[in-house]
């Protein structure tokens, strides 16, 4: 998901249905006899480049060599498809159009690539001379901004969290109010350039959703809009603080940002140090969206001290399919069930929308707990407390 795109085009679904064939063709089965391997995957792809730029690609899978595909229920798709399996062309997207204004960016896979180490981000950092800057002590408030803003949850027991943050909300107002009549709770990241944000946010917050602040980050292409008043690399310092602060004050009740666009600006050692040293002087927590994998988000807000976590999945690259969005939540929830929470990213798209309505209702039976994005960091935050315990533990011994 590096720069923004429209996903309503019979183009770009044919790539898609070309990245899904190459994982069958990958994974498909030795041919026997005669068959040659190079001329059958040659007309799997070019069949899938047609079928796709006419109907889509759908989720449905089935054996090699013909037969009806088999739609897999959901929650129960694994990480990928068996061994044995071959995703097919399915039917095309229900209708109903995409909203004007809305922009989405290019895939990239559920489970982020994590980005720079942090041995990696430390010669960065002295290679710049920014170790005082990066590693300075910071005034922060008494109560961290994200902890008081926090919405409360009851005891989630031994359950796998999932949190689902939607993205962008405010730029239209019709679908912020169907995000928010959304069951919660939820975690709504308004873009700081939407209007009536204070009225917005207010009724969010009164329908117990967690408020978040979307901040436009410059993308790598500069044929990409982010929006006004974005975060970009080569801003002076004095300029740059000025944007961020614009974003910052835009409302109030937020437990912290996470970005919009950002391919370039998130690789910006000198940009994110700044942003990430206004974060903890406010005690705000910082989500990477994950829109490269050159991000330094993750690796340096753990260096100073900013209370932060990443995304696992975004749910409408394709956002006029609601087999698609179905088969991002069932990835949503392997995660979820293996590593014990993942975070969910999508936009109040007329489509996500409609299949969250129906997914939100029956996720707590299927023995996962709905939380906050504050409810992901603070688990994280207890996770790594209890690691320097046993290291220090092991250590003493």
């Amino acid at each position: 998901m590096d720069e923004p795109k429209r996903y309503r085009d019979t183009t770009t679904r044919a790539r898609a249905a070309v990245r899904l064939q190459r994982w069958a063709i990958k994974h498909r089965p030795k041919p026997s006899g005669g068959q040659r391997p190079v001329l059958v995957a040659a007309a799997v792809m070019l069949g899938s480049l047609v079928a796709g730029a006419l109907i889509g690609t759908g989720l449905e899978y089935g054996t090699p060599g013909g037969g009806a595909t088999v739609v897999v229920p959901l929650g129960a798709v694994p990480d990928t498809p068996g061994e044995d399996a071959v995703l097919a062309p399915a039917a095309g997207p229900e209708p109903g159009a995409a909203p004007a204004g809305f922009a989405y960016e290019e895939p990239r896979p559920e489970e982020p690539v994590p980005g720079p180490s942090a041995q990696e981000i430390e010669a960065m950092v002295q290679d710049l001379g920014l170790a005082r800057e990066a590693g300075r002590p910071i005034a922060e408030p008494e109560v961290a901004l994200w902890e008081r803003n926090a919405v409360a949850v009851a005891d989630l027991g031994e359950r796998p969290m999932i949190a689902v943050v939607i993205d962008d909300v405010g730029v239209s107002p019709v679908n912020a109010r169907r995000a928010i009549a959304l069951p919660g709770p939820l975690t709504l990241a308004f873009m700081t350039y939407a209007n009536d944000l204070y009225a917005m946010t207010a009724e969010a917050r009164a329908a117990g959703h967690e408020l978040m602040l979307h901040v436009p980050m410059e993308p790598r292409d500069p044929i990409w809009d982010p929006g006004p008043n974005v975060l970009a690399a080569d801003l002076g310092q004095e300029e740059l603080q000025r944007r961020l602060l614009w974003g910052l004050d835009r409302f109030e009740g937020y437990v912290g940002i996470n970005n919009h666009m950002g391919s370039k600006f998130t690789g910006s050692l000198l940009g994110m140090v700044q942003v990430m040293a206004e974060l903890k002087s406010r005690g705000l927590l910082f989500l990477d969206s994950m829109t490269s994998v050159s991000s330094l988000g993750t690796g340096l807000a753990e260096r100073m001290g900013v209370a932060h976590t990443s995304r696992d999945v975004f749910l409408d690259n394709e956002p006029d399919s609601p087999e698609a969005i179905r088969w991002q939540l069932a990835k949503l929830e392997t995660i979820a069930r293996r590593h014990g929470a993942a975070v969910a990213i999508g936009h109040p798209h007329a489509t996500t929308l409609e299949v969250l309505a129906a997914w939100l209702p029956e996720v707590e039976e299927r023995g996962f707990a709905l939380v906050p994005i504050s409810a992901i960091v603070r688990r994280k935050i207890a996770l790594a407390a209890a690691r320097d315990a046993d290291d220090l533990a092991a250590a003493r011994q």
